[in-house]
């Protein structure tokens, strides 16, 4: 504390923050010139209403004394440790200076704003304002955001409790992971480290759910082909056709055949087997190959047309292989539109799978 005050100086530049503050916040200085100090003048009661760590802070600090019995002076406190661009922002908001906030944030940015308004517990205070640049990037997240970049949206979400945005970012997370390997984002916090490896669960539960949809859209074809399936022409399952009535038994061929069209398809699609999962393609500019991912899947079953199929021939014993197909393939794609396939913030916090009606995003019974 002693050697707090004795480095506790007005530098040369000082910021209003609010023009009649009684403190100021010393700083080491902005990213652009980190090696200029520079103050912050604020108000004490308006810091202290928002944040009891501020409260604490200037009930500790000792403003300096006036020998000559003029005007007060600040209380002058040293926060050269501090992030100089985030505590700008930060005491901005809390002024409601919304006209000296930026339009945008990067991921690292608005993570480092997180990190600190959960320092100086003023969350709730800081939380609404940091809105429209959750909105802002998530918007712009396009293929080429890394996985580095979301995970920094991540984590913001997560420590502004932002229960929307953090589903959404999670979800963007997990699209651009692969198919075949799991990802553990790195977590720049210790209350995030738990939160990483979840994240990194979820991603290999999305591959489990996927292969299942997948697998689910091949099953509605190959039923057709087992033994108990096979049929005479209009003969049902497992019954011959009588040998007096002096005809050739002839298999019905429609449930078999359209199936061999369905599964042509995916197969074209790059859908199904999974074996047609592992090819690689460009991904950007530079052509550098990249492996697929979990997003690539979900936009070809999106995209994925049913083929031209004339099943006029079939008998009253064939499965209507066609119907089953269209029915399982919409089923699946409204499972995927609507399914939560990062997490819910609620659920993490609680540590356990609750209802959908508890939590601030709707999702499925289960899926956190």
């Amino acid at each position: 504390m002693d050697e707090q005050k004795k480095m506790a100086q007005i530098p040369e530049s000082v910021a209003n923050v609010v023009a009649d503050g009684d403190a100021i916040l010393v700083l080491s200085g902005f990213s652009g010139s980190p090696e200029t100090p520079i103050g912050l003048r604020v108000s004490t009661h308006a810091l202290s209403l928002a944040s009891p760590a501020f409260k604490n802070t200037f009930a500790t600090a000792t403003p300096p004394t006036n020998a000559d019995g003029g005007a007060a002076q600040p209380t002058i406190v040293n926060l050269l440790d501090e992030d100089a661009d985030a505590i700008y922002i930060l005491v901005n908001i809390l002024h409601l200076r919304n006209d000296k906030l930026p339009a945008h944030l990067p991921p690292s940015g608005l993570r480092r704003l997180a990190i600190l308004a959960q320092k100086y517990a003023c969350v709730v205070a800081a939380g609404r304002a940091t809105v429209h640049w959750f909105d802002r990037l998530y918007f712009n997240t396009s293929t080429t955001t890394n996985s580095a970049e979301i995970w920094s949206m991540i984590e913001a979400a997560y420590l502004f409790d932002e229960a929307t945005f953090f589903a959404r970012f999670t979800t963007s997370w997990i699209f651009k992971q692969s198919l075949h390997t799991k990802q553990i984002p790195l977590a720049t916090t210790a209350e995030t480290q738990k939160l990483a490896l979840m994240l990194a669960e979820r991603q290999s539960q999305a591959q489990i759910l996927l292969r299942r949809d997948i697998d689910m859209l091949a099953d509605s074809c190959a039923f057709t082909f087992s033994k108990d399936k096979v049929h005479y022409i209009d003969y049902a399952p497992g019954l011959s056709p009588d040998p007096d009535e002096g005809r050739q038994a002839v298999t019905c061929p429609v449930d078999s055949e359209g199936a061999k069209e369905y599964l042509g398809a995916l197969r074209d699609a790059k859908i199904w087997p999974s074996l047609v999962w592992g090819d690689y393609k460009p991904r950007s500019s530079n052509s550098a190959l990249q492996d697929l991912t979990i997003s690539d899947v979900v936009e070809r079953v999106k995209a994925f047309r049913e083929p031209e199929y004339d099943d006029c021939d079939k008998c009253e014993f064939c499965e209507d292989v066609r119907l089953t197909f269209i029915e399982t393939l919409q089923s699946k794609r409204e499972e995927q539109e609507k399914r939560l396939w990062g997490l819910c913030l609620d659920c993490f916090k609680a540590g356990m799978a609750k209802g959908s009606g508890e939590c601030r995003v709707e999702h499925a019974k289960g899926a956190l």
